[in-house]
């Protein structure tokens, strides 16, 4: 897989054969960190002209209520727009992170998009790379 852009925070790959945009939480990200990985995270979209993401944030931790109202209201309305149709999430197996992402994603279920989730990157990539 290719690096396009790595932080202390975050990572996002590129995986050419099953034409997948991954991105990995490797900390809990401050509110500022968390926002400028997702706008990094749409470029890669828009670059790589991808319409499936992985995202693994078993290390991300609870995000701030209000960063999970901007996700769901204006990140995830211009993930739709540049093509985002598949989203494999990989959840920690802490209940505070999980809720934290479920309910992000939870707030936009009428949206265009299909989510999973799962406890491996395999599992997800499997998923995803029939797409």
């Amino acid at each position: 897989m290719q690096v396009y852009f790595e932080a202390d925070f975050f990572i996002i790959k590129y995986s050419e054969a099953n034409h997948v945009v991954v991105n990995k939480w490797t900390t809990t990200p401050t509110s500022d960190e968390f926002r400028e990985a997702m706008e990094v995270l749409l470029r890669a979209m828009i670059d790589f002209k991808a319409s499936k993401v992985i995202s693994d944030t078993t290390c991300m931790g609870a995000l701030l209520l209000e960063d999970q109202e901007w996700a769901a209201s204006d990140w995830y309305m211009r993930a739709i727009e540049v093509g985002f149709s598949y989203n494999a999430i990989i959840i920690s197996s802490d209940l505070f992170s999980e809720m934290s992402v479920q309910g992000t994603l939870d707030s936009v279920a009428d949206s265009v998009t299909v989510n999973r989730y799962f406890s491996s990157m395999e599992d997800a990539m499997v998923w995803i790379s029939k797409f």
